[in-house]
């Protein structure tokens, strides 16, 4: 019965997309495995027939896991650009664990318990969840089905002890954050139409300076409506269209007066507002500033609505396609402003074939160089190299007419196909090993190891973020990201809303993978 599998890889390998996705969306208490069902159930099937493994398609592990970490470097790379100045020394402190958690694993492992360094490689990517990690152990390891049963012990256990510190370091109370990087961002915006009572200048409502909070449109009074540029002083009976999080327009309109009767939106006669979403890709990677709406049309951008996220306009914030640009414009100007941002819903899913390609070719050719250090080779391979190569090109965003970054949802489609492919291909081919090793006195020392493996890293990680003066809500982000699992950051977004959270997770994700994918060769040469 179970030859079937190994006669039709393909049927097989969707099966198991198929049941491994259900699986994923089964919740265990306060998280779903996601993609990972997929590995689950790939090892299950793979563990029927020794002849499964051996007939998935050669090279399309590679190929799901190139597309993974090409579309995750494009997402992360500004972020950790952005982050690098004022969260090095957090960067540093993280590289350490992950170098010490790689040193106890190994020593641990391979001294005490006679566990070979595939073994431990693989657990080693699992308590870090980090996929890509897996790829590298395999690649580097004879038998490439070793890393795969240490990857699936560690990661539901890597999930468990996480959720675990996130919830203790949730339920104490704020310790001193001498050094975090400033508050979070309001987790939403709100747009308030506010009497002036008293007179106030503009740059000194608090708020503005510190590009908080904007005013989109004005109607001094017993004038006519009309886009809010350059003010300055504001006078008694004016009125003003305020933009921001809640606590910011609330300490705005306490500072100009108070809440007006009716929106001045409202009325659209003279001044209209609408989103508009990004598809031209001459515009991508520009500034608002330089898309020069005041100079063009009288208009002004008042927010950004990227993913989920609603982002505060100013001069300096970088677009990217498939972002939803509301526009504060006179009425007379919505079709020209409309059309220079395109607003077509068939490009939000295009893929540039020529950036793509040439991406993903210039991270595997850098992913070539090794360098053998004693019995161990070191190179960045299919794995680090398109990662790397990404961040770079993400962070750019453009070079002259090729626009690398990929519209959001373009970017979360190849993402998912790629990592639910890989997970497959993995799940499959080391099933049967799995099912021979894992559950075995064998099975329970490397669970042991790799318990006391993900108690240090994590315990050393938060350890640090104190030390360093970063907040609560940071350190629940930065753990989600130097454990690299989203579904880790959705439980801690679950417990408090800042949005620290999800800046410390773009802060360590990218280069926790990077460090980890160092260190598991560095353990396979045990």
């Amino acid at each position: 019965m179970w030859q079937f599998f190994a006669d039709n890889p393909w049927e097989t390998l969707f099966v198991v997309i198929t049941l491994g996705s259900l699986f994923g969306m089964v919740r265990f208490g306060p998280v779903k495995l996601g993609a990972a069902g997929v590995l689950f159930v790939g090892l299950l099937v793979g563990a029927l027939d020794p002849d499964v493994g051996p007939a998935v398609p050669a090279g399309l592990s590679v190929f799901g896991l190139a597309l993974y970490v090409y579309t995750v470097g494009l997402e992360s790379g500004p972020a950790f650009f952005r982050e690098l100045r004022p969260q090095l020394v957090v960067m540093i402190g993280a590289v350490a664990a992950l170098v010490v958690t790689a040193l106890a694993v190994g020593l641990l492992g391979n001294s005490v318990f006679g566990i070979s360094g595939p073994f431990l490689a693989g657990g080693y990517a699992g308590i870090g969840t980090t996929t890509p990690g897996l790829a590298a152990a395999q690649a580097a390891s004879a038998d490439p089905t070793e890393p795969a049963t240490g990857y699936a012990i560690g990661y539901p256990l890597a999930v468990i002890v996480t959720i675990m510190f996130v919830a203790a370091i949730a339920g104490r109370r704020n310790w001193p954050a001498r050094r975090d990087p400033g508050e979070g961002l309001p987790d939403r915006l709100v747009t308030r139409t506010v009497l002036v009572t008293r007179p106030t200048e503009w740059a000194e409502v608090p708020g503005v300076a510190e590009k908080r909070l904007r005013a989109s449109a004005i109607r001094p009074r017993e004038r006519t409506t009309r886009v809010a540029h350059r003010l300055d002083h504001l006078a008694v009976g004016d009125q003003l269209v305020l933009v921001g999080g809640p606590d910011e327009v609330e300490a705005g309109a306490k500072a100009l007066g108070e809440y007006a009767p009716d929106h001045l939106l409202d009325r659209r006669d003279t001044v209209d507002y609408r989103r508009v979403l990004l598809t031209n890709p001459d515009l991508a990677g520009r500034t608002v500033g330089e898309l020069d709406l005041e100079g063009r049309f009288g208009a002004m951008a008042s927010r950004v609505r990227r993913g989920d996220v609603d982002l505060l306009a100013h001069d300096g914030l970088l677009l990217q396609l498939d972002d939803r640009v509301r526009v504060v414009m006179p009425r007379d100007k919505a079709a020209e402003v409309t059309e220079l941002l395109g607003d077509t819903e068939a490009k939000v899913s295009e893929v540039s074939a020529v950036s793509l390609g040439l991406g993903l070719a210039l991270g595997f050719l850098i992913g070539i160089p090794s360098l053998t250090i004693g019995g161990t080779t070191l190179s960045l391979g299919t794995a680090a190299g398109p990662l790397l190569v990404a961040m770079v090109l993400g962070w750019r965003r453009r070079t002259g007419p090729l626009v690398w970054t990929l519209p959001t949802r373009a970017n979360l489609t190849l993402r998912q196909i790629g990592l639910l492919v890989f997970l497959a291909c993995v799940g499959l081919t080391s099933g049967y090993s799995f099912r021979r090793d894992a559950f075995s006195l064998f099975g329970l020392k490397l669970l042991v190891v790799l318990l006391i493996g993900a108690i240090v890293s994590y315990a050393l990680l938060v350890a640090a973020c104190r030390l360093l003066g970063q907040s609560r809500e940071r350190t629940m982000g930065l753990l989600a990201g130097y454990v690299g699992n989203p579904a880790i950051t959705a439980y801690a977004n679950s417990r408090v809303t800042d949005s620290r959270v999800n800046t410390g997770y773009s802060t360590l994700f990218a280069l926790a993978i990077l460090v980890k994918i160092v260190c598991i060769q560095l353990i396979v040469g045990l």
